[in-house]
C-alpha cells in the first residue's frame, strides 16, 4: 500500500491552520507557496479535507481556510478516509478457489489472503486512528523554533 503524495501535504495544511488566530483564515495559494508543492493540486486536497469536515472554507473577498475542530480530535486516520477515500483498503478477487483447483475450490471457504489482509486493514485502521495530529505538533514544537513559522502564519492570515 502506497499513500497518496496528497496524504502528507493534508498533514502540512492541517498543521499550519492550527497556527491561525482566532477569527482568521489562509488561502490555499499562501499553503501551497508555503509547501512549494502545486496550488492546484493542493486545493483538491483541501476540499476533501473540507468535505470530511476537518477543515472549514469561507468564500468572498476575505475567504480562505481554517480548521473546523482542534488537532487532538483529528487523527492520522481522518486524514486518511479524506484523501484516500473510504472504500477498503483490499478487495478481495476470490482466488483461492481456482487457485485451488475444482475438487478442492468446492471445500474452500474465506480465501486465506483475504483474511490475513482483512487482519492487516484492521491494524492500520487501529494504527491510524491511535496518533493524532496533536500528537505530531507536540513533537515539532518541541523539536524545532518556530518563530519563523508563527511569524509566517501571522503574515498570511486575513481576519474574516
Amino acid at each position: 500500500m502506497k499513500l497518496s503524495k496528497g496524504w502528507e501535504q493534508a498533514v502540512y495544511v492541517l498543521l499550519m491552520l492550527n497556527l491561525l488566530p482566532e477569527h482568521c483564515v489562509m488561502t490555499s495559494t499562501a499553503l501551497s507557496d508555503r509547501l512549494n508543492v502545486s496550488d492546484s493540486y493542493l486545493k483538491k486536497i483541501i476540499k476533501a479535507l473540507v468535505k470530511e469536515g476537518l477543515v472549514n472554507s469561507t468564500t468572498g473577498k476575505h475567504g480562505g481556510f481554517s480548521l473546523s475542530k482542534p488537532l487532538n480530535q483529528i487523527t492520522f486516520y481522518d486524514i486518511f478516509l479524506a484523501i484516500e477515500g473510504r472504500d477498503t483498503i483490499f478487495a478481495s478477487q476470490q482466488l483461492l478457489k481456482p487457485f485451488l483447483g475444482e475438487n478442492e475450490g468446492q471445500k474452500a471457504e474465506m480465501c486465506v489472503v483475504s483474511h490475513a489482509l482483512n487482519t492487516i486493514q484492521h491494524t492500520l485502521i487501529s494504527t491510524l486512528s491511535s496518533i493524532t495530529l496533536d500528537e505530531v505538533n507536540q513533537t515539532i514544537v518541541t523539536k524545532y523554533r518556530l518563530n519563523d513559522l508563527n511569524q509566517w502564519a501571522i503574515t498570511n492570515s486575513k481576519t474574516l
